[in-house]
């Protein structure tokens, strides 16, 4: 029964651990598309004004600039994406772990209990054998008494 007891109290470590794991990829997510949102708008901003300069007119090294800044721009974009997509697929193993732990806690739960149910029924029928043994003595005595 220790034994059980503690594997059970390891569970719901492990749950308690999954939980706060998904907890920080949720932040880390939150994060991550929120920089992403960003991005998005300043490549947004900056191809409007690439755009508007452009339309005015550039020097062979100003086209260089804005291509390469906005290359960079866009790679960067890329890895913020990726990084989400990486963070996204954790949190679903995560998620996954954390529901088979919960299943391994109520299931070695289950058998705590039945186990307690067990233990009582035997403790029961102890104390009722007890109990009949007592007055069957009490009936013997005082019909010995009687007779």
């Amino acid at each position: 029964m220790r034994s059980l007891d503690s594997i059970r109290k390891v569970r719901a470590q492990t749950v308690e651990s999954l939980m706060m794991e998904l907890s920080h990829i949720a932040q880390a997510l939150t994060r991550s598309e929120a920089q992403y949102r960003a991005m998005k708008g300043q490549i947004q901003a900056d191809t409007e004004a690439y755009a508007e300069q452009a339309g005015r007119g550039l020097t062979i090294e100003e086209l260089l600039q804005w291509q390469g800044k906005l290359d960079a721009q866009r790679s960067a974009l890329q890895q913020v994406r990726a990084a989400i997509d990486h963070g996204t697929g954790l949190w679903q193993q995560t998620q996954e772990r954390l529901v088979e732990a919960r299943q391994e806690c109520k299931l070695l739960q289950r058998v705590v209990d039945q186990r307690q149910t067990a233990v009582r029924a035997v403790i029961t029928r102890r104390e009722q054998w007890a109990e009949d043994e007592t007055a069957s003595r009490r009936v013997f005595i005082r019909d010995r008494g009687n007779s």
